[in-house]
């Protein structure tokens, strides 16, 4: 048993009062003509600092793809679509929902022209800068068939990819033969994803998820329905990539048919035991029995490697409309060999780059802030984090303010979910820690009403390990440059996701789950929305620029605060509250007051904390 007196260990509440003015009350726009609203958003799209054209781009895209329909379905065209586009650096894959077929309606012909809308608006709009989230929005517009699918766009943009997603569709990202990314999913229950369509049961472009993740030369992306990610783990995919690269063919249209063969050959194994969809069947009360080994679905895999531009021709007016199916015939394939090899060196999943305290190559120096909303009754607020720098660990917890017109203050179930996961911390993780387990045990020992958003982060080895529910999250700046931010999870405007135990509330199910690798010298910027509704990432670029170097990230934390405290109080203005509420229909202008958490975290080696 470890020394309690060596540990370091915080838990701050700091309830320092600030000025407070009332919020106001949203009002709506009149009602206007949904395509207007569209084409409004699109003029007054603000470009992103980060985002450079295609010709200025230090990076590019090559592609591969590779399809397999379902065996045996009446339509030999399967359900999924996808696109390449070399001109905008752009992919994109859609998943139609095999359900319809009990109404007699093809979902593939709704797949299929979501994805041949998302080109023509690619090309109409003749734009050198690609914002996923607008042409996801105009093509659902511009589809009329009947159906429904899952969607996911990823556009290449200077030295990130800007990704839109809706359903279990979505892509993993390797660096070095390793995963250091996964999308989450999204679904209303096991095995019903979040899907696009026109029908009452179906969900539009609001719930898409939209986020940036930084890349660099090397990386692969690898983008798929959930054909690939039910019936292959990403360590298979490690082994994969290792074995292609050993028998020198690594290039993206092989590694695609590879893995899409890897996949079908899961997909029919009823006897492993054990697949990504199996496991999750399990995890939701379904026996092994009866959702043993893999799911046969269709199949479709999108490879892209990164390249720097220079070196390397970028050859324009290239733009594939893949529908059209690619038969699986083994037998004819030219990499049946890689796949012998891959066969025989196939390994079980494995939770790869856990790495124990003392093996660590990296540390995080960890600092925060908290100024708590005045004007409330309860002057702690309803913000709560913790810091554990034993575990390498933080946490934050937002109470959802709706409460206190029942009179329960939101705040007290905030303060003991994250005072549980410490507990457990303590109790349980002595070396390596599993964020979402964490949560799943602090949320069940929570008994006080309310409910809270919540943000898990665990640094383990050269990873951040991450369980998100709700509007709190973080962001990760490199070189003072923000490279990737986490993803909201709402039901509409301004209504999270909350951790409860009351009957409109959620449970940790719903949380989003992701690893994200970094390296020495980033800076994780967790917080409440309380921050990020009142601050942009380009103003925390400048103060982050402005202190750099120094290593003092409870300064920052504070400089953050104070920063999201001032823009708050605003009531001119622009701010990303504001802009998110225009997108909604709603007028608001300046910030929006609120309690204000912020937890810095400095990316180190471990000798510099010593």
């Amino acid at each position: 048993m470890f020394a309690w007196c060596c540990l370091a260990l915080r838990y701050q509440e700091n309830y320092s009062l600030r000025p407070y003015q009332d919020d106001e009350s949203l009002r709506s726009y009149p009602e206007e003509d949904e395509r207007s609203l569209f084409d409004e958003k699109f003029k007054n799209m603000p470009i992103q600092r980060d985002m450079k054209t295609l010709n200025k781009s230090s990076l590019m895209m090559n592609f591969g793809s590779f399809y397999i329909p379902k065996m045996g379905k009446s339509n030999p065209t399967g359900e999924d679509a996808h696109f390449t586009s070399k001109d905008h650096q752009t992919i994109g894959l859609a998943d139609g929902k095999c359900s319809w077929k009990k109404e007699g309606t093809d979902a593939g012909e709704y797949a299929r022209q979501l994805m041949n809308n998302c080109l023509v608006v690619l090309d109409a709009k003749d734009r050198e800068i690609v914002y996923p989230q607008l042409i996801l929005e105009e093509a659902y517009l511009n589809t009329k068939v009947d159906g429904s699918s899952t969607a996911c766009i990823i556009t290449l943009t200077g030295e990130s990819l800007n990704v839109v997603n809706v359903g279990d569709s979505g892509f993993m990202l390797f660096r070095n033969g390793i995963m250091v990314y996964k999308s989450s999913t999204q679904q209303h229950g096991f095995n019903y994803p979040y899907q696009l369509g026109k029908s009452d049961h179906c969900d539009d472009p609001r719930v898409a998820e939209e986020f940036i993740i930084g890349v660099r030369a090397g990386d692969w992306v690898v983008a798929g329905t959930n054909g690939l990610f039910d019936n292959m783990y990403a360590s298979e995919m490690e082994v994969a990539m290792k074995v292609v690269g050993e028998a020198g063919c690594l290039e993206p249209q092989v590694l695609a048919q590879v893995l899409a063969d890897l996949a079908f050959e899961n997909s029919l194994d009823y006897t492993q035991g054990i697949s990504p969809y199996s496991q999750a069947a399990l995890k939701e009360g379904y026996p092994i029995p009866i959702k043993c080994g893999g799911k046969p679905d269709d199949i479709t895999v999108i490879v892209a490697h990164i390249l720097p531009t220079q070196g390397h021709t970028l050859v324009l007016g290239n733009i594939e409309n893949s529908y059209s199916f690619q038969p699986y015939l083994p037998k004819k394939s030219p990499t049946v060999n890689v796949m012998d090899l891959i066969v025989a060196k196939r390994c079980k999943p494995i939770k790869k780059g856990m790495k124990t305290l003392n093996e660590r190559s990296l540390m995080m120096n960890i600092g925060s802030s908290y100024i708590p909303k005045k004007g409330k009754s309860n002057p702690k607020g309803e913000d709560a984090h913790f810091i554990s720098k034993h575990h390498q660990t933080i946490g934050l917890a937002d109470g959802v303010s709706s409460w206190a017109k029942k009179g329960i203050d939101a705040g007290e179930y905030a303060r003991q979910l994250m005072d549980n996961c410490l507990t457990i911390l303590y109790t349980k993780y002595m070396e390596i820690v599993y964020p979402q387990l964490v949560l799943q045990e602090a949320y069940s020992n929570t008994e006080v009403k309310g409910s809270s958003t919540t943000c898990i982060i665990t640094l383990t080895d050269e990873s951040l390990n991450v369980v998100n529910v709700g509007d709190s999250g973080f962001m990760l700046f490199r070189k003072g440059n923000m490279i990737y931010k986490s993803s909201t999870q709402q039901h509409r405007f301004n209504s999270p996701y909350q951790l409860g135990k009351n009957s409109h509330c959620d449970d940790p199910s719903v949380a989003e789950e992701f690893i994200i690798g970094v390296r020495g010298g980033d800076l994780v910027v967790a917080g409440t929305d309380g921050l990020f509704d009142n601050v942009f990432a380009s103003e925390m670029e400048v103060i982050i620029k402005q202190i750099v170097g120094t290593d003092q990230p409870e300064l920052l934390a504070q400089i953050l605060a104070e920063q999201a405290l001032e823009n708050s109080l605003k009531t001119e203005g622009v701010s990303p509250y504001s802009q998110a509420a225009s997108m909604e229909g709603y007028r608001r202008s300046g910030g929006k007051p609120d309690d204000i958490t912020v937890v810095v975290a400095h990316i180190l080696p471990p000798n510099h904390l010593l």
